[in-house]
């Protein structure tokens, strides 16, 4: 029997020193258990920082970008321009060609102007544009929609006080535009897109 046996135990009940280390493994257990369980604590609130912090980063952006479908501030409403029934256009020869003139009030009137004077240019002046357009400041607008109708006009502004405008043929003229022509440069220009500002 062993010395550390005590009186009147023996056989299974006999204690060796294998067992020790076994309590003192279980003994050791609780503190891993506690330092998992700390462990575990931080990374979740840490991980719900990093998340709370991005979302509201998300949603300060979205807060200051435009949406990509929101439109364009409001600009200043194109210009309005006259009927051709309301323009008086005086048609004026400026070139040999005789009749030319004539020809050109003709097409000019089916197209809804007021045909004025008809004649060769008073002023008797070269011109080597296809034409000239000559209008005072008060014709300035309607003078865009005659100038329409004719490509590579230049324009020229004199004293007159109405509204009238001058269409001069020039030695390069070959013909009016065509109605769609006149009509596509005549269109408002279509609204600019939205920007978002920088960062977004």
């Amino acid at each position: 029997m062993s010395m550390l046996t005590p009186r009147g135990m023996g056989g299974q009940y006999k204690i060796t020193g294998k067992l020790y280390p076994r309590m003192t493994r279980r003994r050791r257990r609780m503190p891993v258990v506690i330092a998992i369980v700390v462990g575990l604590v931080v990374l979740a609130t840490a991980g719900w920082g990093v998340y709370h912090f991005t979302s509201d980063d998300k949603d300060a952006k979205a807060a200051a970008c435009p949406s990509p479908t929101a439109s364009a501030p409001p600009s200043a409403p194109p210009e309005a321009l006259p009927e051709p029934k309301t323009i008086t256009v005086n048609v004026y020869n400026a070139t040999k060609r005789t009749g030319l003139a004539k020809t050109v009030s003709d097409a000019l009137k089916v197209r809804g102007f007021t045909i004025g004077k008809v004649t060769n240019d008073p002023l008797n002046q070269p011109i080597a544009a296809t034409a000239e357009i000559r209008h005072g400041f008060p014709g300035a607008t309607p003078a865009k929609v005659v100038a329409a109708q004719v490509a590579a006009s230049t324009d020229k502004e004199d004293q007159r006080t109405d509204g009238s405008v001058d269409l001069v043929i020039g030695d390069g003229w070959t013909d009016l535009a065509t109605a769609e022509q006149a009509a596509a440069i005549l269109a408002p220009p279509p609204p600019p897109p939205a920007s978002a500002p920088p960062g977004c």
